[in-house]
């Protein structure tokens, strides 16, 4: 990658712009043409480094329930449930991590009631009791984002960090988590944001034509469903080991319960890290904060935690590295109205 497929890289992150020549906008921000622009992240999603390029929602607007999931699975039933798992559409990810707890996996559902049932079901079928749900109950931060600026080597001999600063506005929990209002426009237009945009140079014609709808209301829509939150970001989604960032530990913290919230908005300024939550504990689980933290090697994912520990005073953590990835998609959400 040269310094315009990094500075793009950067820009689209978050903010792809949604318009209707959208490689316009982003060729006069890097210093490049429209066409250049849209050749340069034509090639970047080919070669994988942008794993999906559309909406990343909140669960939560849509009127979803969403959970981490973790269960103390023998070796010998891991395949069994991997399967299982990988024809659930709610489960997103999926990841055997280096702890007695050595499961872990998310799951959207319609309502808390679905998941329970398909949790109990999974329990039932792999004859395993020990698997549990660990909804957020405080959303401190999410915000993934690497920094392509800084990932020449002149940088890394430097000292930088390779993370960006990230903004308030990202690091903020949101201030709604009430399910939004949706008709169904919004919902139409949903099923389509939240998959790949269209290979075009106008992708959100390509959208509107789809729609039978006029590109000027796609926008409007896709704009509106950003400002309420519904849309968490509108970007690309990057393959973060292809990108060079190819350690992530899930960092776990055990912090008295009246100090969460303050623990928890000081780890979620680290810039290092992409997600921070509070969840509940379990008899032997003490562990109440999370978070996700990436770096190019395992010791930068340690520094970082030691870092967390200093500011924080925390000193009762463990982190926890996957060992296998057994899967790895986004949410198709509304996929039921389709098909009833």
């Amino acid at each position: 990658m040269d310094s315009i497929d990094r500075a793009l890289l950067n820009a689209i992150q978050n903010q792809f712009p949604i318009a209707v020549h959208p490689y316009h906008i982003l060729g006069e921000a890097v210093g490049t043409t429209e066409e250049d622009a849209f050749k340069r992240i034509q090639s970047l999603r080919q070669e994988g480094i942008i794993r999906r390029l559309g909406g990343v929602f909140d669960s939560r607007r849509l009127g979803y329930y969403s959970t981490l999931c973790t269960a103390k699975v023998p070796e010998e039933k891991i395949a069994t449930l991997a399967k299982l798992l990988e024809g659930i559409p709610g489960v997103t990810h999926n990841y055997i991590r280096n702890h007695e707890y050595n499961v872990w996996f998310t799951l959207i559902a319609r309502s808390k009631a679905v998941a329970e049932s398909i949790l109990q079901n999974i329990r039932d079928i792999l004859g395993v009791s020990e698997i549990y749900s660990l909804p957020a109950t405080r959303l401190f931060k999410i915000n993934v984002n690497f920094d392509f600026d800084l990932s020449d080597e002149d940088s890394q001999d430097e000292g930088l960090d390779p993370f960006a600063d990230a903004s308030i506005e990202h690091m903020l929990k949101p201030k709604d988590s009430t399910p939004y209002e949706l008709n169904g426009r919004d919902i139409s237009l949903i099923r389509l944001l939240q998959g790949n945009l269209p290979d075009s140079i106008t992708p959100y014609s390509v959208l509107a034509e789809n729609l039978h709808w006029q590109v000027d209301d796609v926008i409007l829509i896709a704009n509106r469903l950003l400002e309420a939150k519904v849309v968490r970001r509108f970007g690309a989604v990057l393959r973060h080991q292809k990108a060079g960032f190819v350690a992530n530990a899930m960092g776990v913290w055990q912090v008295d319960p009246e100090q969460a919230a303050e623990v928890g908005e000081v780890m979620a300024r680290f810039k290092e890290v992409s997600h921070c939550y509070q969840r509940p504990t379990l008899p032997d689980w003490p562990y109440s904060l999370f978070t996700m933290i990436h770096g190019r090697t395992t010791q930068d994912c340690g520094e970082v935690m030691k870092k967390i520990s200093l500011a924080t005073g925390v000193k009762t953590y463990s982190m926890l590295f996957s060992t296998a990835e057994l899967k790895k998609s986004s949410m198709q959400y509304f996929l039921e109205e389709e098909t009833n």
